[in-house]
């Protein structure tokens, strides 16, 4: 019964992220843009994937890990390497979108890091956020039952205090955490429990709230994944209940006269 279950809310996992990719794709707001930046890009693919849909004149990435980062030049992305959770070397309104996937949650600066978003972005510029939530229905399960939340269970790559973990115990899994052990190295400034896990995973409510009060207008939140179930009839489920899907997709822009005084 528990693989049955595995099974079946790990396809409406990967499905319900399928489609918060596809809806943050389809939220950019089509204009000219000159630079694009994928904060914590991974290995790129992703990247250039919104790329098809911005069409920016520069793309840049933002890449911890060398393995990754070198992945992501070779797809043409002008990546720097640095610890997201301390100031980034670029310079105020350089950047006419921001896209950060799966990344806010591995933050321990949230604040610091959606500051940086705002100085980053040229006035009238859009923020985009994918991340999972806090408060969908299988993380309140969890916890109603004593259970660690599903969005919570990796702690510096130890999965703990849930039963039903939807990680898989495949080579592939077992290959990806190798790997993660490898950067035990990186134990300055957190940044170790940071690559392996999440560290701070908002709710709906909880990431509207912080994006507004940074300073960003105009600042929408929708939701995408229900599982157990998943396709069409998730999607309509997550747009009746937008504060209880599985994935957070989020937009705000930085104001049009923006002046730093």
């Amino acid at each position: 019964m528990k693989k049955i279950f595995k099974t079946i809310v790990s396809k409406a996992f990967n499905l319900g992220l399928d489609e918060c990719n596809n809806l943050g794709k389809k939220i950019v707001v089509k204009k000219e843009i000159n630079r694009f930046l994928d904060i914590g890009c991974g290995d790129g693919k992703l990247t250039m994937e919104f790329a098809k849909i911005i069409k920016p004149k520069e793309i840049h990435g933002i890449e911890f890990v060398d393995e990754w980062r070198q992945q992501a030049e070779s797809r043409g992305i002008k990546c720097t390497k640095c610890d997201l959770n301390n100031g980034w070397a670029y310079d105020d309104d350089f950047f006419d979108i921001i896209l950060s996937s799966q990344n806010i949650e591995h933050m321990h600066n949230t604040r610091l890091y959606l500051e940086e978003c705002h100085r980053c972005l040229r006035p009238g510029g859009q923020l985009i956020v994918l991340t999972e939530n806090l408060s969908s229905w299988p993380n309140i399960g969890s916890l109603f039952l004593g259970w660690q939340p599903f969005s919570m269970i990796s702690i510096d790559n130890w999965n703990i205090g849930n039963p039903l973990t939807l990680h898989s115990d495949g080579p592939e899994k077992n290959k990806f955490n190798d790997f993660l052990d490898k950067l035990g190295k990186y134990k300055e400034n957190n940044i170790r429990s940071g690559l392996t896990g999440h560290v701070r995973v908002l709710s709906f409510i909880g990431l509207k709230h912080i994006i507004k009060k940074i300073g960003f207008e105009n600042v929408r939140i929708y939701s995408r994944g229900y599982p157990p179930i998943w396709g069409k009839l998730s999607n309509l489920f997550c747009c009746i209940d937008r504060r209880h899907g599985h994935f957070l997709i989020a937009t705000g822009f930085k104001e049009e006269n923006y002046k730093k005084y």
